[in-house]
This record gives C-alpha cells, structure tokens and sequence, in this order.
C-alpha cells in the first residue's frame, strides 16, 4: 500500500512541478530589470511609447524581458543579429499582449532573420498533383513552430509607417490566432463574455474587403487563380487580408498598430473590435490630422 501511495505522490510530483516551475520561470523573467541600452532601444523601436499608460508600460517591459531570455535569434543568409533586432522584434511582439492575459507565445522557441526578403519553396495540391514554386517572402509564422522576418522589411515598414504595414505584428497576429488550435481569424479571447461582436463585424469587413479586390481584378484583366499583390494599396487594408480568415485578421492588426486614425476613420467597427481585443487605443497616440485623410473612403 505504501508502494502504491509512493508512486501515486511521485506521479502526482512530475505532473505539477513542470507546471509550477514554468509559472515561476516566467514570473522571475519578467521580474528582471531591462538594462538602460535596451530600454532606448525599446523607445526607439516603438516611438508612441511614452503615450503608454505607466501600467502598460510596465506590462510591456516585463514581457519583453521574458520574450528576450526565453526566446532564440537566429541569424540567417550571414545575418548576424544586434540587440537592437531583437529588441525591436520583441517589443513590437510584446505589444500585442499588452492589457491581456497571456503566456508570451509559449510555444514559439526560435526567431529567424533573415537580412532581406527570402525565398522559400511552397508546396500545394491541385487535385491529386503536387506543385512545388519559390515563394519570395518577407515573413511567415509556423503553426507551433518558429516565427521567420525580414530584418530589411522590418525596417521598411518602420521608416514608412503610414503605408499601413508591419510584418512583426502581421506575423505575431498569426501566433496570437493559432492559440485555439487553428488558423481561422479568431484569436482567444480571455473570457467567454468578451469577442461577442467579433464574428459579424469582421465576417462583414472581410467579405467587403474580398469583393474590393476582385472587382479590382475584374476590371484590370487578372487572371484567374493569381493572389492579390501586397503592393496593391487601394484602401486602409492590405488587399492580402482577402486571402483568408486568419490574413485578414493580420493586415487588420498592421492598420491597426501602423495607421490607427485611418482606421477608426474609415472601418469604425472593425477597429472597435480591435482596440477592445488589444485593450489598446493606438489612435489616441496619434496625431491624425494627415494620416486620417490620405485614405479615400
């Protein structure tokens, strides 16, 4: 009986102890302090910072240590990669998770940078026939597995923000998404009361968003089949969000985070719903007298 009892508490022992060490582990993480030339770095990278409420960014901070000590840069192509690549990744990253319940993207391990934009092969089926293509790419997110960007697009979108892009917070929206398990638009939310309105509102902008492009291209001739390009701005969102569900929640989050007032201004209800997921205002951190207006309605 004592045997038996013994190896019940062993059991019982290696079942929670992981769980408790990993709580502890992240609560000591986060505890640690960044050091002066990270915290310029994280004011560089995120210019609004300081119209961050003090609460935030102490919450910002604290995930950015863990998701600096718990997470691997790799250099790709010869990059090698500067604490001002990975401070700038996580704290754009870390942005995402500020005001909400979350475990700093617990299953992403590794980061890859590349110094530019990268080719990768891509496989798909038409029928029982497997088609293989290179795929120039500036970022993509695995499901379960690493996040890979492009340090030269990264800066891009940075210098310009007003183009609406941001392939940090398109690629960690993805992370964010695959939370419940699957690619599908909807991240988790922390409570059942919460994202009540987020199906109809975004179901209805995603399907206008969708026929906007093919009526695009309709009128210039495009072929069928082809996807649309991410250079073709015609509105607030990137005609790529009309790819699928889960893009269009990544290009929401990129207008979201990049041109905030335009947003508001010409998609109310789709940014309602996002400043009540990120329990973040990013338009209030703007100025918008210029970048509401160089959109057409």
């Amino acid at each position: 009986m004592k045997t038996f009892l013994a190896v019940i508490a062993l059991a019982v022992l290696v079942w929670v102890l992981p769980i408790y060490w990993q709580k502890w582990r992240r609560s000591y993480l986060r505890a640690r302090p960044l050091s002066p030339s990270q915290y310029r770095l994280v004011q560089s990278a995120l210019p609004f910072y300081s119209a961050l409420a003090p609460e935030a960014q102490r919450e910002l901070c604290a995930n950015l240590s863990l998701f600096l000590h718990d997470k691997e840069f790799v250099g790709c192509d010869g990059l090698r990669v500067t604490d001002e690549m990975r401070v700038c990744v996580a704290a754009w990253a870390c942005l995402l998770l500020t005001g909400r319940q979350n475990r700093c993207y617990p299953a992403l391990r590794t980061v890859l940078l590349y110094p530019d934009t990268y080719i990768a092969r891509e496989t798909h089926f038409e029928g029982a026939i497997e088609m293989t293509a290179d795929s120039a790419r500036e970022g993509e997110s695995h499901y379960l597995g690493p996040v890979v960007l492009s340090w030269a697009d990264i800066e891009e979108d940075l210098f310009h923000p007003e183009q609406g892009r941001n392939v940090i917070v398109h690629e960690f929206a993805h992370k964010l998404d695959e939370e419940d398990g699957v690619y599908d638009g909807r991240p988790l939310f922390t409570d059942s009361e919460s994202g009540g309105s987020w199906a109809p509102v975004f179901r209805e902008e995603f399907e206008r968003l969708r026929d906007k492009v093919l009526t695009r291209q309709e009128g210039h001739g495009t072929k069928g089949g082809s996807t649309p390009a991410r250079e073709a701005k015609a509105s607030v969102l990137d005609p790529y969000g009309a790819q699928s569900p889960a893009e269009f929640f990544a290009v929401a989050s990129e207008s979201f985070f990049s041109i905030p007032v335009a947003l508001r201004q010409h998609h109310a209800a789709l940014y309602a719903e996002l400043r009540a997921f990120y329990h973040l205002d990013p338009a209030s951190w703007h100025d918008g007298s210029q970048q509401g207006n160089q959109y057409p309605r």
